[in-house]
């Protein structure tokens, strides 16, 4: 016999029980030892369900190979009804193993699954000779329908469940062709956009050093003058320029200078660079003519470094000559007065010139190397995402992450986040990179909060990026595609982020912050302006800098800097992190303080995505301080 496709069928133990007692019922009514429902497969007959009358010799389970003359497969295999009075006097029954049980008389019915295929039967057997009067038959009659309709509803229910099956199976199927299909339109549109926006940045930017180029550097006095900002600008001309430039060549002058920026950067956060020429650049800066002075002298300093390119090291001889902007001066104006102060510095001699003495600095060679490696790393896609966890301090149990850039490279080692983001912004790779990021960071929190619903990730974002007028409108598509809720996303932010368009990043923050997106303060407390930020911009959080922990333990000065910015968060209702925590006496202190948030060293270093998924399924062993991921 061929194998019935609901064989695979399980009858539930419910309907088992109904059919035991029906049978009961029925060998009780029909007083004989013997009432059965008998189920056929590919190679026997199987006792399914017997009563339970006394003298019955048949045991549920047992089975009967088939072509051996059973009652049951007769009345299965011809599909009609089988009446057999007395074996012992047919010579066609009297050898039937049932005959050999005594069971010596039968009646019984075949039973059908609704797509016509066998189940078996249920049938009265009797150990004397029986003729079974029309009433038992009409009787096992009405058993054979009420089985058979159970059979029908569980025939039903399993093409339901197989249906079922099958439509998740085709949806499953199509979500993942849609979703790979949205991942290419995503990837489509980030490189298109990243494009467009590299085209944007060349076209606002000197290429060799990241400096705005006139254009851009003039239009951006234009809006300071229409909209009666006050600010300062200050005319750095660099002596040698043209020397070094003979000497080593124009790439190594344009590398000097970049990073004659960046040391700028750091003193001076609330200003804005750009190059005239290869000899001069402008520095606009937000200062009054009380710190002028003081501002100046830190410029002095910077010009005491040295540079070196292949061992060589390289001076920059640079005069500064500055003013101030006034209600009724033009931007021509402005520029004749500061390129006509450095005239006179340089006639002189004696104005902010920049003195010989050397300080220790990396190799330029190294970071120009960098840099050509940085920009094959990205078209090649070598660039992944380390996470630091962020840690409750009191109940140890981690709360969030922040996700940091890196890049192993071969020959140069590992290079960290805030080093890439600086070559990056130099070279004009920070839309990719900036993109890659966020992405990345957004795709693997989607999979982190089915399990940690709470679990809020951080991406730091730079000046270049908030200045870009879709970086709302790019997340809000990043947070739908990969559905997650913007409760879970936090982006850092820092103060040289801020002031490059305060305007724009104060309409970016805020669209974001209604999003539901956190916003957090980073490096909060190694600016100049840090305390009117936290009344003008829509924060969430304020993440204290790791230069003020590094200390705490031996300077009182440190320590009552902290309490100060902590409580300041507090009444302000922000919530505090603080960076940088390595051992225990650090973690008591700022717990005393009543901190939100700890990161640092002391509970983990930042970790590949795996660690930090297996940190979130072993909650319970991540408070101890020696639990730290390498």
């Amino acid at each position: 016999m061929q194998k019935s496709l609901t064989s695979s069928i399980i009858i539930p133990e419910k309907i088992q029980q109904d059919w035991q007692n029906m049978l009961n019922v029925l060998a009780d009514l029909a007083k004989v030892p013997a009432a059965l429902v008998m189920r056929i497969d590919e190679d026997n007959m199987e006792v399914f369900s017997s009563s339970s009358s006394n003298g019955n010799p048949y045991i549920e389970g047992h089975k009967e190979p088939l072509n051996q003359n059973l009652y049951c497969e007769h009345v299965v295999k011809h599909r009609h009804q089988l009446i057999v009075p007395n074996a012992l006097k047919d010579s066609k029954w009297k050898d039937s193993p049932d005959a050999s049980l005594n069971m010596i008389a039968y009646c019984g019915l075949p039973l059908f699954w609704p797509d016509n295929t066998p189940f078996g039967t249920v049938c009265l057997l009797d150990n004397k000779e029986n003729t079974f009067s029309q009433t038992y038959q009409q009787l096992l009659k009405t058993y054979q329908q009420s089985i058979e309709a159970q059979l029908s509803i569980l025939f039903q229910h399993s093409e339901l469940l197989k249906n079922h099956q099958r439509l998740q199976q085709e949806i499953a199927k199509n979500n993942k062709h849609i979703n790979e299909i949205n991942t290419k339109l995503a990837n489509e549109i980030d490189s298109r956009r990243a494009a467009e926006q590299k085209v944007e940045y060349h076209k606002n930017h000197d290429v060799g050093t990241g400096f705005l180029n006139p254009i851009a550097l003039y239009r951006h006095m234009d809006k300071l003058i229409n909209t009666n900002q006050q600010f300062v600008l200050l005319h750095i001309h660099f002596a040698n320029s043209r020397k070094i430039q003979q000497e080593h060549g124009h790439s190594v002058f344009d590398l000097l200078l970049t990073q004659y920026r960046s040391k700028l950067t750091k003193i001076t956060d609330t200003s804005v660079t750009g190059r005239l020429d290869s000899s001069d650049i402008l520095l606009i800066v937000h200062a009054d003519k009380e710190k002028l002075p003081q501002l100046c002298h830190h410029l002095s300093e910077i010009g005491q470094a040295s540079f070196s390119n292949n061992n060589e090291t390289i001076h920059l001889q640079s005069y500064i000559g500055g003013v101030h902007s006034k209600d009724d001066a033009s931007r021509t104006e402005l520029l004749q007065c500061a390129y006509n102060t450095v005239v006179e510095c340089q006639n002189l001699g004696k104005t902010f010139t920049i003195s010989d003495r050397s300080l220790p600095i990396k190799s330029t060679l190294s970071e120009h190397r960098i840099e050509g490696y940085l920009l094959e790393a990205v078209r090649n896609n070598d660039l992944f995402l380390s996470y630091q966890p962020k840690v409750c301090p009191y109940t140890k149990r981690w709360l969030g992450c922040e996700a940091l850039l890196r890049w192993d490279h071969p020959h140069l080692g590992s290079i960290s986040n805030d080093v890439l983001i600086q070559l990056a912004e130099r070279n004009g790779l920070i839309y990719e990179l900036g993109n890659f990021a966020l992405r990345s960071a957004v795709q693997q929190t989607s999979e982190w909060v089915l399990h940690s619903p709470s679990f809020v990730t951080a991406v730091n974002i730079s000046a270049v990026q908030l200045k870009d007028p879709y970086f709302v409108q790019h997340i809000q598509q990043l947070l739908e595609l990969y559905n997650l809720p913007a409760k879970n996303l936090e982006l850092e932010v820092t103060e040289s982020g801020l002031i490059a368009d305060e305007a724009l990043a104060i309409d970016t923050l805020t669209q974001l912050h209604q999003m539901g997106i956190s916003i957090a303060l980073d490096d909060f407390g190694t600016g100049y302006a840090s305390f009117q930020y936290l009344k003008k911009y829509p924060f969430d959080t304020l993440k204290i800098d790791k230069s003020f922990i590094d200390n705490i333990e031996h300077n009182s000065a440190d320590q009552n800097i902290v309490c100060a910015m902590i409580n300041i968060a507090k009444k302000l209702q922000l919530k505090v992190v603080v960076e940088g925590v390595e051992n225990m006496n650090q973690e008591r202190f700022v717990s005393r303080e009543g901190v939100d948030i700890i990161q640092g060293y002391l509970y983990s270093k930042p970790i590949t995505s795996d660690k930090l998924e297996e940190g979130l399924f072993n909650q319970s062993s991540i408070g101890s301080p020696y639990f730290q991921f390498m």
